[in-house]
């Protein structure tokens, strides 16, 4: 009889244990699906630096929007063979940089760590500002690291703290607006081809810099502020990763708040560098007109002359490897490959689908799907990868075929008369022209185009 009641006892409690695994599994995939998804910041951000593999970031960038507007990782890497990555999210209070230099460091080893120091001025610490530490906390897996901050951030454990380390308590009204790159985000690659960065060449009307000259005022940096600064430097310094700070150009940025910066930074022996005083003292050609997305946060074409300059600095003072160059691609170089063949190319220039076809069937990263429709009795409808036929029909009835490439299905069909190219799923066929090309790119993982042709 005892046995049998060690037995039940035993049976009972593993009864428990797996519905509470269930429940647990339940909340995870429900958290994944109904929270806010911050593309082009945290969320992309977070998720594309866990991507990279260990032990390759040389350069970590960290900081509010302003850093991940300003350094343009690819750039770096292009021109100085640097391999940066902005880790950074909207509104970071120093707290949160803190907190994601520590994730950082659990997978990588920077040998150089660039803090933007635009929240180090001002009072970003005590303000409290709910959407700055949805972006910052929300994506950053729990870990005792996660907890002591957001402690910090809360003021103690109480309803909010909770609304952080478990954010389907924020969001769980959210369902009501769910759309379907909600349940489809989480299991998607999340490669972050820009490396963090945020592409855009939106234009500002007009922004002001004269301002910075001006001398009379006091920064307001919090001891707080401080306190974090310090932190972070005691752990590049135990990690053997040397901390830059640097300024962005932005609007409402004086002189006395470089020399209070930079008073900060001599007495710890921190190097800083500040793009509105080499701005107004020449020494780097931004144009206030079209250099802009708004009125702190540089465009693609204000980021290109920052990170240029940056990159010069950066090796000129600092021993960071060239990593262009070897033998096995890194995922710097398959991230500028990535960069060059997304957007406008030249095939999509073409007047004929000859003229198209020919500038792009030696592409074997291209799969082109053709579809030639003289009339609707004869129509004929191709699919090449690898630079070759992989399908070729004749169509004489109703239809479809299919392929699989690397995860992504391709089918051609035809019924009733009328054709079809799908994609995963998607029509991507353009009527009304005799042929229709698509032309889908494996490095994007995207169409690339879908050009219709009278001859």
């Amino acid at each position: 009889m005892r046995k049998k009641s060690i037995l039940k006892k035993y049976a009972r409690a593993a009864a428990v244990f797996s519905f509470l695994l269930f429940i647990g599994l339940v909340l995870f995939m429900a958290e994944k699906i109904i929270c806010a998804k911050f593309i082009g910041d945290s969320t992309t951000i977070v998720d594309g630096f866990y991507a990279e593999k260990k032990n390759d970031i040389d350069m970590l960038v960290l900081g509010s929007s302003n850093s991940f507007c300003t350094v343009n990782p690819l750039i770096l890497y292009e021109e100085y063979g640097i391999a940066a990555y902005d880790f950074g999210s909207s509104s970071q209070p120093l707290d949160i940089s803190l907190l994601y230099l520590k994730e950082a460091f659990k997978t990588q080893r920077p040998k150089l760590v660039a803090l933007e120091v635009n929240m180090l001025v001002g009072g970003s610490i005590n303000n409290k500002n709910e959407a700055a530490f949805r972006w910052g906390y929300t994506d950053i897996p729990l870990s005792a690291d996660k907890l002591k901050s957001v402690y910090r951030s809360t003021d103690g454990i109480n309803a909010e703290y909770f609304t952080y380390i478990f954010p389907i308590f924020r969001y769980h009204e959210r369902w009501k607006e769910l759309s379907k790159s909600d349940y489809t985000y989480y299991k998607g690659d999340k490669t972050n081809y820009t490396k963090g960065y945020l592409e855009t060449q939106s234009v500002a009307d007009g922004i002001y810099l004269d301002e910075y000259g001006y001398d009379e005022g006091e920064a307001w940096i919090e001891d707080e502020a401080v306190f974090f600064l310090d932190e972070m430097a005691r752990l590049c310094k135990d990690k053997n990763a040397e901390l830059l700070l640097f300024k962005s150009p932005k609007t409402n940025w004086h002189r006395y708040e470089t020399e209070a910066v930079r008073a900060i930074a001599d007495d710890r022996g921190i190097k800083f560098v500040d793009y509105n005083e080499i701005y107004n003292s020449g020494g780097i050609d931004i144009d206030t007109v079209a250099d802009f997305r708004d009125y702190e946060h540089l465009n693609d074409f204000g980021a290109a002359k920052v990170t240029n300059h940056l990159g010069a600095y950066v090796k000129e003072n600092y021993e960071i490897p060239d990593r262009r160059g070897s033998e096995t691609p890194n995922s710097w170089d398959i991230a500028c490959e990535y960069k060059k063949r997304s957007g406008w190319q030249e095939f999509m220039a073409a007047r004929t689908v000859q003229e198209c076809f020919d500038q792009i069937r030696g592409d074997k990263n291209y799969v082109i799907i053709v579809t030639g429709a003289p009339d609707a009795e004869n129509v004929r409808q191709w699919i090449y990868k690898d630079g070759e036929v992989a399908l070729d029909i004749k169509w004489k009835g109703d239809g479809a075929k299919r392929i699989k490439e690397d995860g992504t299905r391709f089918e051609v069909s035809r019924f009733d008369g009328i054709c079809q190219v799908l994609v995963d799923g998607v029509n991507q066929y353009v009527p009304g022209k005799r042929w229709n090309v698509t032309v889908y790119d494996k490095i994007t993982k995207k169409v690339a185009a879908n050009l219709a042709f009278d001859e």
